[in-house]
């Protein structure tokens, strides 16, 4: 079969750009023809069907949904962590929790401040953080803390340890996460201990927090924070997930319930005036509760396992 010169000339600039791996300014040279003459053909050689890519890792497929949902919601960054049937819950959940504090690691810049909420999966990245020295760093918790019985996953410790890997500085938050009353709640956020805390709060570079859907498997449940009359209410106000010092609806916005009322700490609006907010998540369930964060702005980075991103999209 006679071959045109045309297409003589596109296969062999497509085999030494590809299959010998030469670049377009030496090929350019060699074939004496300007470089964007050679790419405009080697993406006539696409178009027409004559090369086609295929990535052959087994971590494209979730890069490519890391991708889908960045450009969906133009997000800086999304970390996706395959899984599959074999994995285990907690293997998943380590997984993402390392992902997220490399990630953590290799952005940190010197004299940031960076925010912390609580729980279980910001205790689990604290847990793989590598040590490094960050002394001009200032690291402060978002929200109160929580009961002694759970220091584990409380804000003030979790602050102390995160500092404690990173060798920075620290500021703590002396007030409880959930107040027992409204009345309480207001007379706190009128104390000057308080207001500061906030103030620092909302003008952290990074954010660092987790989202639990309230409805489902939230670390407030587990803990024995919500009770029978909280889960009616949160149902009743149509909650579809809590982060910070917030229980928020559809939009990403915070349902001004009792309990939110109770709640000291930022509140998912200010999350949208931090530069950069990282969600921290796994399990299929927290995609509920993660897109209406999407909706609302409040995150710019999102580490999660694949579940989450294929039930988002």
């Amino acid at each position: 079969m006679k071959i045109s010169e045309d297409r003589r000339k596109m296969l062999k600039i497509v085999t030494m750009y590809y299959e010998q791996g030469l670049t377009q300014a030496v090929i350019a040279k060699k074939m004496g023809i300007s470089r964007p003459v050679i790419s405009k053909i080697l993406q006539q050689a696409k178009d027409n069907g004559i090369v086609s890519i295929s990535i052959k890792d087994e971590s494209a497929y979730v890069v490519e949904l890391g991708l889908r949902i960045e450009n969906k919601y133009d997000l800086r960054d999304v970390l996706v962590i395959p899984t599959n049937e074999q994995k285990q819950p907690e293997a998943i959940q380590r997984e993402v929790s390392i992902a997220a504090s490399f990630y953590v690691k290799e952005h940190l810049k010197a004299d940031m401040a960076v925010g912390l909420s609580w729980g279980t999966t910001l205790a689990d990245m604290i847990d793989e953080m590598p040590y490094c020295s960050f002394p001009s760093i200032n690291v402060c918790p978002l929200v109160g803390g929580v009961s002694s019985e759970h220091l584990y996953f409380d804000t003030n410790h979790l602050v102390f340890r995160l500092a404690e890997k990173i060798n920075s500085r620290c500021q703590y938050f002396y007030a409880p996460a959930l107040a027992e009353s409204i009345e309480l709640a207001n007379i706190l956020n009128e104390t000057k201990l308080v207001k500061t805390a906030m103030e620092q709060a909302k003008h952290v570079d990074l954010a660092i927090i987790g989202v639990g859907n309230p409805n489902e498997s939230s670390t407030w449940k587990r803990l024995g924070y919500i009770g029978e009359d909280e889960a009616r209410l949160i149902k009743q106000t149509d909650v579809k997930g809590d982060a910070v010092a917030s229980l928020f609806d559809k939009n990403g916005q915070t349902v001004n319930n009792e309990i939110s009322q109770r709640m000291l700490g930022v509140k998912v609006e200010d999350l949208v005036h931090i530069p950069d907010v990282m969600v921290i998540a796994c399990g299929e369930e927290k995609a509920e509760s993660i897109k209406p964060l999407l909706l609302g702005k409040c995150c710019t980075i999102l580490v999660i396992d694949q579940a989450i991103a294929e039930a988002i999209l």
